[in-house]
């Protein structure tokens, strides 16, 4: 089975939240208080941020699925030129899974263990038993198996890039 990684991609005119006010969301996901953040854009799209931001569209279709590790935290975002708002769901992935395989894998990492920079990434496949999860120890890295990626293509998702963990990162 092979896995992907799930990036944001935004196409010219689409609605989305700048990387610079992902911060802000990463505090709405923490239930922390946050500053009004803004979006951009024209164009209806189903991933919204980088900070796994998606629209009620792309929201029930994940509950559609009955994924128990799933939660989405309600944001409201402004239009950075007009007085409109929208409602996006920050997607909460609550399954981490050690599933590296280290010697085989060129990794950046401090002594803390998180791994900063990804040459070649290699999974321990056996150790993977979910549709979507979060490798342990890798920061923004929701993954998401090849049949989770097919559902979410056949729906008609948008926004959403696929990275084959093999490829990770993309340069």
């Amino acid at each position: 089975m092979s896995y992907y990684i799930l990036e944001h991609d935004i196409n010219p005119g689409d609605k989305y939240v700048s990387w610079e006010a992902d911060g802000n969301l990463e505090r709405a996901m923490e239930g922390k208080p946050f500053p009004k953040t803004y979006y951009q854009g024209e164009f209806d799209t189903d991933f919204i941020s980088g900070h796994y931001g998606i629209s009620a569209r792309a929201k029930d279709f994940f509950l559609s699925l009955n994924i128990p590790n799933l939660e989405f935290v309600p944001v409201t975002v402004y239009h950075i030129q007009r007085k409109e708002s929208m409602e996006i769901y920050l997607m909460k992935v609550n399954k981490e899974i050690d599933c590296v395989d280290y010697e085989q894998s060129d990794l950046f990492m401090l002594s803390d263990q998180k791994i900063r920079r990804v040459r070649k990434l290699v999974l321990n496949k056996d150790r993977i038993n979910e549709d979507i999860f979060t490798i342990h120890n890798l920061l923004h890295s929701v993954t998401v198996s090849e049949a989770l990626k097919n559902k979410i293509t056949e729906y008609g998702l948008k926004g959403f890039r696929f990275v084959p963990t093999d490829k990770y990162p993309m340069y």
